[in-house]
């Protein structure tokens, strides 16, 4: 559950830190005293998109954070894999926002995408608003709702029709792939296309090691009068000139030895350079033979730079290296294969798919009769809910409608209700108005409240278009919810506001230059004068505060 909410900077509050209580939170405040600006930051701390104007006029930057205290195996095993295990079982959210349209969030301090900020936050917490009504609107989601309300029960029935669909969908793929939906013309073309490929890299006969050596040998031979023309001169200086460097080298060596016997270290000086001197004799010699053997003919470089022509043409074709193209060679003769084969394979693949296929049908049909009979189980559940709320001529259905295969069942689920007595069940989305839509909303989290590991429910207008009685059950819903889960609510009405364990008012001020809006967790006579102004407005009289008095002792009489 959330223990803190701070705010900085957040439109009309300057800086506010609320300690929020574990059971009903209720927050109320008159028309425009800020009540979506606490919505916003939470839907910030949960990753929502940042829009610049939430920030304060004047300011460089905004600061929403939550505090957030949670044993949910879920939130575990997703700060676990996105390695933000925190020391104990408290959580810290900041999300900080600047003037110029960007925003940082953080847990516990290291900055995280907004997709892992919401990935977290969905373990914990459940933001309900419109755009909640909204997706029962959607029969897409309709599958969904069934599907956590079923919990374990699907569970298996779930993963077994899984594992079959993900081998029936390889094969399928695998069996598009074979032809790549193509006509026999294509595919005669393709083959075509394959044999020449093939066997232009086979005509090439390379050699991995081929290509570095002819553009070292390239380079030689074109470098080749140079080449000449230097070893001559070399050799002359080493050997054949008539002053070179093995004559000279010879007679120094002579003249050492000469007089080493008047010190030894003379004869070792001697030594050296005589084993020097025929060192470079060797050298001499193998420099005169390389000369000897140079035999520069222009069609033999021509024939190096046709070959280096065709390596660089199948490179620019197959691969950079001799290396890819012979993986390419390998790849394209497997695929020439697999289409002379085609016929074969396809056959085969056919048949897999048939089989798989009569499995997956059987797997589909056990999960969609047990999906049925969790539909009457939330059948029954949904309209014991809608009936406690007040909606007594209720009539609800889950309807099932055979489709395709897919990753969910072959099944399409839609959820149909009539709110009338004796009027047709018709799809949710024609019948149902905005109060209608809250309750309903109301009754599924009310069943939903064991099964999930949501600690935190935030309901936003959950009182839209009721009043009265209704509005009373509403808040004993929310009141009942709430021993099992944390709940934030916003709320105009003075029946919900009664089952407050935790009130809040949001009030605006204004001086001279700016307008402010303040969040006060209110005692229990103030809690009181605020119900008060929710039933009379601003005509508050000693007997609208008695009507309240009356109000919210009944309701804490009835939840005893």
């Amino acid at each position: 559950m959330i223990l803190e909410l701070y705010m900085k900077n957040c439109a009309l509050i300057e800086e506010s830190r609320i300690t929020i209580g574990e059971n009903l939170n209720i927050l109320t405040g008159e028309t425009g005293s800020g009540k979506s600006i606490i919505i916003e930051a939470l839907g910030l701390c949960l990753g929502n998109k940042y829009d610049k104007s939430y920030l304060r006029k004047g300011s460089e930057k905004g600061i929403v954070e939550i505090v957030v205290s949670s044993q949910s195996k879920n939130l575990k095993n997703v700060l676990k894999e996105y390695e933000l295990d925190s020391d104990d079982e408290e959580l810290i959210i900041t999300r900080v926002f600047y003037d110029d349209g960007k925003s940082v969030a953080r847990i516990n301090g290291r900055t995280v995408k907004m997709s892992t900020l919401k990935e977290v936050a969905l373990t914990f917490i459940d933001l309900h608003g419109q755009h909640q009504n909204q997706a029962l609107f959607n029969k897409d989601t309709h599958l969904t709702f069934l599907d956590l309300f079923g919990g374990k029960k699907l569970d298996l029935p779930k993963n077994e029709y899984k594992e079959v669909y993900l081998e029936y969908n390889k094969v399928k793929k695998a069996l598009n792939t074979l032809n790549e939906n193509k006509d026999e013309k294509e595919i005669q073309r393709e083959i075509d296309l394959l044999k020449f490929q093939i066997n232009e890299i086979e005509a090439a006969a390379l050699d991995k090691d081929e290509y570095e050596d002819l553009l070292r040998r390239r380079e030689v031979y074109r470098n080749s009068e140079k080449i000449y023309n230097n070893l001559n001169l070399s050799y002359e200086r080493l050997h054949e000139g008539d002053t070179n460097a093995l004559d000279l080298i010879g007679m120094a060596s002579q003249e050492l030895s000469e007089v080493g016997k008047y010190d030894e270290r003379l004869n070792e000086y001697s030594e050296n350079i005589e084993r020097i001197m025929y060192e470079l004799q060797d050298i001499c010699r193998d420099v005169r033979n390389y000369k000897d053997s140079i035999d520069f003919e222009p069609y033999e470089l021509e024939q190096l730079e046709v070959r280096v022509d065709e390596i660089n043409n199948l490179r620019r074709k197959y691969g950079d290296t001799i290396e890819d193209i012979q993986k390419y060679e390998a790849k394209i003769n497997a695929r020439l294969e697999e289409i002379l084969n085609r016929d074969e394979m396809s056959e085969e693949l056919k048949n897999k798919l048939n089989e798989l296929e009569e499995i997956l049908s059987i797997k589909a049909h056990n999960l969609t009769n047990i999906r049925k009979e969790v539909a009457i189980e939330l059948e029954k559940s949904i309209l014991n809910e809608l009936k406690s709320l007040d909606m007594k001529g209720v009539a609800f259905k889950v309807d099932f409608n055979e489709s395709e295969f897919t990753s969910n069942g072959n099944c399409e689920v839609e959820f149909m209700i009539s709110f009338n007595l004796g009027e047709d069940m018709k799809p949710i989305y024609k019948v149902a108005s905005g109060g209608e839509m809250s309750r309903f909303m109301l009754a599924f989290k009310t069943i939903l409240a064991d099964i999930d590991e949501i600690d935190t429910i935030v309901f936003d207008e959950i009182d839209t278009g009721i009043s009265g009685i209704a509005a009373q059950v509403v808040g004993e819903k929310l009141h009942n919810i709430a021993n099992k889960k944390q709940i934030l609510c916003i709320t105009h009405l003075p029946q919900i506001a009664a089952n407050a364990d935790t009130h809040f008012c949001i009030s605006k001020k204004s001086d001279e230059n700016r307008t402010y809006t303040s969040i006060k967790k209110l005692k229990y006579e103030e809690s009181i004068n605020e119900i008060a102004r929710l039933i009379a407005g601003s005509n508050i009289t000693d007997t609208t505060i008695e009507h309240a008095r009356e109000i919210v002792n009944l309701t804490k009489e009835n939840h005893k």
